[in-house]
């Protein structure tokens, strides 16, 4: 009785593992879109501030008698953007680096569940060949379904030695 009980806690064990190693990397997988829809968000806000910023210094450029197009107005306009792309190109590494490891993350959740499922059906297979050798091993030497012999001299006291059965 105790092997089968442990048997079913065995496979009980494993298909909760399973199921909770589906569950994390389901978790899993849903942080790492969010990941990447924080990621282009931030990237949208870099990109937008880097153009009001470019504006900004056009504008100023023009204000201080700049010649606007030409010389170094103009590299400095270009160094703006060559600047804010870098910013924007380094939020969406991180974002897809970020995602990309909530997703291993998330498989390795269900990689473990999994083991752990064969791990609890092969837990409860040996307990019942377990059960099954016990079992056999308690009733090697005994004859009949009732634990014995008739006429063993067991359980009704007589003596098969004499003749009479």
């Amino acid at each position: 009785m105790v092997e089968a009980v442990q048997a079913v806690g065995n496979m009980v064990g494993g298909m909760a593992s399973y199921e909770n190693g589906k569950y994390n990397r389901d978790l899993s997988n849903t942080m790492a879109t969010e990941a990447e829809r924080d990621g282009a968000v931030s990237e949208s806000r870099v990109r937008d501030a880097a153009r009001m910023a470019i504006g900004q210094q056009v504008a100023a450029q023009g204000a201080n008698g700049f010649q606007q197009g030409a010389g170094s107005a103009i590299d400095a306009l270009t160094q703006s953007q060559i600047n804010a792309t870098l910013d924007a190109l380094t939020i969406r590494r991180q974002a897809a680096s970020k995602a990309r490891g909530l997703r291993i993350q998330g498989a390795q959740a269900y990689s473990a569940g999994s083991n752990a499922l064969v791990q609890g059906m092969f837990g409860a297979a040996a307990h019942g060949v377990q059960q099954s050798n016990d079992w056999a091993n308690a009733k090697a030497g005994q004859s009949g379904s009732y634990g014995g012999s008739l006429y063993s001299g067991g359980a009704y006291g007589v003596s098969g030695s004499d003749g009479i059965y």
